[in-house]
């Protein structure tokens, strides 16, 4: 059998490690991995590639050894560390995903190409207003969210019959089986983990705060939703997805259903808590839900139910913590 190739770049990330167990499950794709830091996580990969999106030399030598079929690109510098290293951020995050399309424009094969935006390349004044995708697109205040919104103009600027881009922007994610990286609105699996292990949590937003998140099913969910739809049933190329927008407030106390001695105290980040509030608390959905059947399978109550508690409880139990 014929198997499809993928290319996943920033393989080791916490989206990059879902998507490649969903993938392996369904064995069908031969996957070509990349990543800066090397196979550290013994992904479960037909090549994995040590390097970076930058490295012209390495994405050329991919697309000429291999008829790539679809491209699933989360290599980037997150946030936080966007906001220290604005020059490295912008190397990765703009110069290295332009280097990708490019070179996808060049291919012989019709590419298929996934990109992971953000609420963060929203600005938006009232933070509780419901936002639809072309609302409040005034320049992000975060370095993340403007290299976001140039590469989504880029890559839509470059769509063709044989380069199809595709874009989720994301809410927050949470994930049970991976460590929090230290983003913005990484408070709640942070919050989550924390009392997993039986630890205090110091929180750096207000307790009334509020953002949309998913957790990390959903999200591989929707991004295979998104890229196995049919080209001529899409109106956009950009998507907003949404699960459930709690304060920090209500995911503390949801948390304390499950771990009941975890305890919270707020130490409050000026500069984070202006970002949180440049983002929207709600946004609309209901474009992809028409277009290719979004669905979340979690809302907040099931997602710490049937996914988050049970599957932390197990991740801290088999590391030993």
């Amino acid at each position: 059998m014929h198997k499809k190739i993928i290319l996943i770049t920033g393989a080791n990330g916490e989206i990059g490690q879902s998507l490649i167990k969903s993938f392996n499950a369904e064995n069908k794709y031969k996957i070509i991995a990349l990543d800066i830091s090397g196979n550290i996580h013994n992904l479960n990969v037909d090549f994995f590639i040590k390097g970076s999106i930058t490295d012209k030399k390495i994405i050329k030598n991919i697309f000429n050894e291999n008829k790539i079929d679809s491209i699933y690109h989360l290599a980037a510098i997150l946030s936080s560390k966007a906001e220290i290293n604005k020059k490295l951020a912008y190397d990765v995050n703009v110069n290295g995903s332009k280097n990708l399309i490019d070179y996808s424009l060049k291919s012989d094969n019709k590419i298929n190409f996934f990109f992971p935006s953000s609420i963060a390349v929203y600005n938006v004044k009232n933070h509780n207003k419901i936002i639809n995708e072309t609302d409040c697109l005034n320049i992000p205040i975060t370095i993340y969210g403007q290299n976001k919104l140039e590469i989504e103009k880029y890559g839509i600027d470059k769509n063709n019959k044989f380069f199809n881009f595709k874009c989720i922007r994301f809410p927050g994610i949470i994930s049970a089986t991976s460590i929090p990286s230290g983003g913005t609105s990484d408070y709640a699996p942070e919050m989550i983990h924390s009392a997993a292990q039986d630890r205090s949590y110091s929180c750096f937003a207000n307790s009334d705060s509020k953002l949309p998140f998913i957790v990390m099913p959903d999200a591989i969910k929707a991004i295979k939703m998104l890229m196995n739809a049919k080209t001529r049933k899409l109106t956009s190329s950009i998507y907003n997805i949404t699960g459930f927008n709690p304060s920090i407030e209500e995911f503390h106390i949801e948390t304390l259903k499950y771990f009941k001695n975890f305890r919270i105290e707020y130490e409050i980040n000026e500069k984070r808590q202006k970002i949180i509030n440049s983002w929207p608390s709600i946004i609309n959905d209901t474009k992809a839900r028409n277009d290719w059947a979004w669905e979340p399978s979690y809302n907040f109550n099931n997602a710490y139910s049937e996914y988050l508690v049970p599957n932390i409880k197990s991740y801290y139990k088999r590391i030993g913590k």
